[in-house]
C-alpha cells in the first residue's frame, strides 16, 4: 500500500462516530429494509398462491428456489461490476431496477409469469445486498465496525419484523398484488437518495484515483468536525507498511486463502440456507399445522420480532467477543432452537422456540456480513462477498427444495435435522480455519495480504 493510501486509511480509521456516518448508514441501509420486506412478504403471498393457483408445498418450494437462483446470479455478477465500476453506481442502479421488477410481479396472471419476474427481481436484490456491506465497511472505523454492522443489519431486522404486519394489514384487504406493488415508490425514492452518497475512498485508491479519494476523505473529515463541534482525534499511523500490487480475482481461491474461502462459503451456505427456508416457509408450516392464514400471520409477527434483537445485539457482541467465536455460538443456538421448534406441539412452545431460532439467525447474519468483507482486499472485496453470498443462495435453493420433500413426507422436524448437520460442520470448520479479526483494520485482516505476489507482478512505487 502506498504512503498516501496508508495515510488515507489512518484518517478514516481515527474518525469518531458522527452524523455523517449515520446519514450514510440510513440512506444505504434503508434498501436492505425493502429487500427483506419484499422477501418476507413474498413468503406470505405464497400462502395466498396455495388457494388462488392451487399450489402445493413442492410447487411453492420450487417457486422460491427459482427466485433465489436469481439472487445467486446477482450475487455473482455484483462483484465483477462493483469492483470495476465502483460501489456507488451499482448501489444506485440495482435498487432502481429491483423496484421496477418487484412492482411488475403484481401484474402476474399465473405462477409461470410470477416466477420469471421474481427471478429478475431477485437478481437485483442479490446485487443490492452484496454491495452495501462492503461499501459501508470501507467507510467505517475498524474499532466500531462490528457495532455499526449491527446497526446496518437492524434494517434487515425491521423489514423482517414489519413484513407480517404489512401482510396482515394489506393482503386480506387489497390482496397480495397491491401488497407487493406498494413497496415500489419507497424503494425508488431511496435509490434516488443514493446519488448523493460519496464513492468509497478505498475503492478509488485501488483504482489509482488517489486525488478523488483525498477530496472525499477531506470532505468526510469536514462533515465530522462540524457535526461533532470539535477537533478530530490524532491520526494513528498504520502499524506496518503493506505493498500495493495487482490483486487478481483468482486469489480468492489461491492455496494460501482457499481454506478461509471454503470456510466462508460453508457458513454462508448454512446460514442463508436455514434463514431463507425458515423465513419463506414459516407461514406455510404453521398453516400445515392447522392454523388459519390470519392466525399463522399473527404468530409470525411474534416470531419474527426475534430478528430485531438478534441483528442489532450481535454488533455489540462482535466487538466484545470477536467474529469467529460469536459465529460459532450463534450456529449452536440456531441448531438447538430450530430442533426444539421441530419438536414443539403447542402454540406457546412453537412461538418460543421459533422466536429463539429467529434471534440466533439474526445474530448469524450480522456475523457473516461483518466477517466476510474483512477477509479480502479492496480490489476483490465485493467479488469475494458476492461469491460467498451466492453460496448462501445455493443453500437457500437446496433447503427450499428439501422443504418440498421433507415437509410432505416426514414433517417439519426432518427438515431441521438436515440443517443441524450443516450447522455442526460449520462450527467445526470455523473453529479450525477462521481467523480472528477483532479490532483490526480492513487492510490488516485481508486474507490476500499473506499471498506471495506472482512472479510477474510489479510493486507500486511508494509515494
Amino acid at each position: 500500500m502506498s504512503i498516501t493510501a496508508q495515510g488515507l486509511v489512518a484518517r478514516i480509521d481515527r474518525l469518531p462516530p458522527s452524523r455523517f456516518h449515520f446519514q450514510v448508514l440510513i440512506v444505504a441501509g434503508l434498501s436492505l429494509f425493502f429487500d427483506t420486506l419484499d422477501t418476507a412478504v413474498t413468503g406470505f403471498a405464497f400462502a395466498a398462491f396455495r388457494t388462488e393457483w392451487n399450489l402445493g408445498p413442492l410447487a411453492l418450494g420450487v417457486t422460491s428456489a427459482i427466485g433465489l437462483s436469481g439472487y445467486l446470479l446477482g450475487s455473482v455478477l455484483v462483484g465483477f461490476v462493483a469492483d470495476r465500476f465502483g460501489r456507488k453506481a451499482v448501489m444506485t442502479w440495482s435498487l432502481g431496477l429491483y423496484s421496477l421488477f418487484s412492482a411488475s410481479r403484481a401484474l402476474s396472471g399465473g405462477i409461470e409469469v410470477f416466477c420469471l419476474l421474481n427471478f429478475f427481481t431477485w437478481i437485483f436484490v442479490g446485487m443490492e445486498s452484496c454491495v452495501v456491506p462492503p461499501y459501508l465497511a470501507e467507510l467505517w472505523p475498524s474499532r466500531l465496525r462490528g457495532r455499526f454492522n449491527g446497526w446496518m443489519m437492524s434494517f434487515f431486522a425491521i423489514g423482517i419484523a414489519l413484513s407480517p404486519v404489512w401482510a396482515l394489514l394489506l393482503i386480506p384487504t387489497v390482496g397480495w398484488r397491491w401488497t407487493l406493488a406498494l413497496t415500489f415508490p419507497f424503494a425508488l425514492l431511496i435509490g434516488l437518495m443514493r446519488t448523493f452518497l460519496p464513492e468509497s475512498p478505498r475503492w478509488l485508491v485501488s483504482q489509482g484515483r488517489t486525488e478523488e479519494a483525498e477530496r472525499i476523505v477531506a470532505s468526510i473529515e469536514a462533515h465530522v468536525t462540524r457535526s461533532n463541534g470539535g477537533v478530530l482525534p490524532p491520526i494513528v499511523p498504520i502499524a506496518a507498511p503493506i505493498a500495493t500490487r495487482p490483486v487478481s480475482r483468482r486469489e480468492i481461491i489461491a492455496p494460501a486463502i482457499l481454506p478461509v474461502t471454503i470456510m466462508l462459503w460453508l457458513v454462508w451456505f448454512t446460514e442463508y440456507g436455514v434463514l431463507y427456508t425458515f423465513q419463506s416457509v414459516l407461514p406455510t408450516l404453521l398453516a400445515m399445522d392447522g392454523f388459519s392464514i390470519v392466525r399463522s400471520t399473527q404468530f409470525t409477527v411474534v416470531i419474527f420480532s426475534g430478528f430485531i434483537p438478534g441483528y442489532i445485539g450481535a454488533g455489540y457482541f462482535l466487538d466484545l467477543v470477536g467474529r469467529k467465536y460469536w459465529l460459532m455460538i450463534c450456529f449452536a443456538g440456531i441448531g438447538i432452537s430450530s430442533t426444539l421448534f421441530g419438536l414443539a406441539n403447542t402454540p406457546m412452545t412453537i412461538m418460543a422456540c421459533a422466536w429463539f431460532t429467529a434471534f440466533f439467525l439474526g445474530n448469524g447474519s450480522t456475523c457473516i456480513y461483518t466477517y466476510t468483507p474483512e477477509l479480502y482486499p479492496t480490489e476483490i472485496r465485493t467479488t469475494a462477498m458476492g461469491m460467498a453470498s451466492a453460496w448462501g443462495r445455493v443453500g437457500g435453493i437446496l433447503l427450499l427444495l428439501a422443504f418440498g420433500i421433507f415437509a410432505v413426507l416426514h414433517g417439519r422436524l426432518a427438515l431441521f435435522l438436515v440443517s443441524d448437520g450443516l450447522l455442526i460442520a460449520s462450527i467445526i470448520v470455523v473453529a479450525l480455519v477462521g481467523p480472528n479479526t477483532k479490532g483490526k483494520t480492513l487492510e490488516a485482516t485481508s486474507a490476500a495480504r499473506d499471498v506471495p505476489a506472482p512472479a510477474n507482478a510489479v510493486e507500486a512505487p511508494a509515494e
